[in-house]
């Protein structure tokens, strides 16, 4: 056991195993499991999530959960040998769920067919993709992310959850249609569901935290088919080890709104993941070079287009990766890489993604709203930076209000505009952050 410590402040990680140790082949295997749980945990709701919103039917669903395992699997491998080499899990990013909810919205409110806006997507990451890999070989990510300062991170991560929050909220009451009777049932399983995730995160052990998500996944499903019994569409994939289908959602097309809209949140991936970085490798005690940033973005870049030849999601480092380092002390490589390996595995069974698309929906949607709330404190610990004195708090306030409104406005509100201003103007995200990076640098610059 190669035991370290690796102390930033006040705050110091007890790291039993450290990034180059061999905790052995079972100890290894356990705690490859222990990451596998993290992910499943972070990308199990997803497929049905964002699958309502793009128009898949089950069966899609399922095929969607399918890739999305392999791809996240393939991705978060290519980094741990190739990119940053941290224990890092590259999974689908939130900024494109909100895209993706953004897009379809408006898509239903202009009659656009949903599977013109599922090329749209897969045409927009492979352009996203190309351009990070130019970024990561140019080496001229420093001097874009400067731009990027907590005031304009802190108020788009905030806008992020702003603008997903209403879709939960509506997920968790069950959706039902105008004039039918409430039903309670899938607002009290969702309360159990949040509780349980804020219950276990605050007061269980260390090595349940780190899988909060998936233990409140499990409860509320449990719930869900004791209490509801609603019959739900068995899927039957005709082989049981398969490929997972390239291009599944047609060739790409390439619409200026959304490459525009998907280039300006790529940004915001972009100081994510330098961010994650920052801080895995404080915890993982392994200072991170110029060079390991960059090819970090290469191999982003490469990620994202292997998302758009999979039809999966673009994809971003989990920054609470780290929070499982420091939880667990195991930063060793050889356990990172058995889960990754299998992720992959797991992405050749169509079983898995079935099972994954009869999450219910209430369930689903709590857990997410609950996890969101990690993603919302991020955002105030942003804006904790600023002095927060009068420029600031028209440069912030002005963003959040602007783009909450936005986020609350009706589908049909910017029926009227061209294609391109109703992509731009209907993202909570896309106006937000045009806004704020207005005020910072040209309308209120810092002195």
């Amino acid at each position: 056991m190669n035991i370290s410590y690796n102390k930033t402040g006040s705050d110091k990680t007890l790291l039993l195993w450290s990034l180059n140790s061999d905790p052995g082949s079972w100890r290894s295997t356990i705690f490859g499991l222990q990451w596998f749980a993290f992910a499943v945990a972070n990308v199990a709701v997803l497929p049905v999530f964002l699958g309502l919103h793009l128009g898949l039917d089950p069966a899609g669903i399922a095929e969607f959960g399918q890739r999305m395992f392999f791809f996240v699997g393939l991705a978060s491998l290519f980094q741990v040998i190739f990119g940053h080499r941290l224990p890092i899990v590259e999974g689908p990013a939130a900024p494109w769920w909100a895209v993706i909810v953004s897009l379809s919205g408006l898509a239903v409110a202009t009659d656009k067919p949903l599977a013109l806006v599922r090329s749209d997507l897969v045409g927009a990451m492979l352009i996203c993709g190309a351009l990070l890999v130019v970024l990561g070989y140019t080496g001229i990510i420093g001097r874009i992310m400067k731009y990027f300062t907590p005031a304009i991170t802190g108020c788009v991560l905030i806008l992020l959850c702003l603008q997903l929050s209403g879709t939960f909220v509506s997920g968790i009451l069950g959706g039902s249609a105008e004039g039918d009777s409430f039903n309670y049932a899938p607002l009290f399983i969702s309360i159990v569901v949040i509780l349980t995730v804020v219950m276990i995160s605050m007061k269980a052990p260390p090595l349940l935290r780190s899988i909060n998500v998936l233990i409140g996944l499990a409860v509320g499903w449990i719930l869900y088919a004791l209490l509801v019994n609603e019959p739900v569409e068995a899927i039957k994939p005709a082989n049981v080890i398969e490929l997972p289908q390239l291009f599944a959602w047609g060739w790409p097309t390439f619409d200026p709104g959304v490459i525009i809209t998907a280039v300006l949140v790529f940004f915001i991936i972009l100081a994510n993941l330098l961010a994650s970085i920052a801080a895995m490798s404080k915890a993982a005690d392994k200072p991170v070079e110029a060079k390991d940033y960059d090819r970090a973005v290469v191999f982003n870049g490469i990620s994202n287009l292997m998302a758009g030849i999979g039809s999966s999601v673009a994809t971003v480092l989990f920054a609470a990766s780290t929070g499982l380092v420091r939880i667990s002390g195991v930063a060793s490589r050889k356990p990172f890489l058995i889960f990754c390996l299998l992720m992959i595995v797991t992405g050749f069974f169509p079983q898995v993604g079935a099972i994954l698309a009869r999450i219910p929906q209430p369930v689903g949607y709590a857990v997410l709203l609950a996890a969101f709330t990690q993603i919302f404190i991020v955002g105030l610990q942003e804006l904790k930076k600023l002095d927060l004195d009068q420029r600031d708090s028209f440069v912030v306030g002005l963003t959040i209000l602007v783009g909450a409104g936005v986020a609350s406005l009706p589908e049909a509100a910017l029926v009227a505009l061209p294609d391109l201003a109703r992509y731009i103007l209907g993202n909570a995200l896309i106006v937000g952050m045009i806004i704020c990076m207005l005020m910072e640098h040209v309308i209120l610059p810092r002195r």
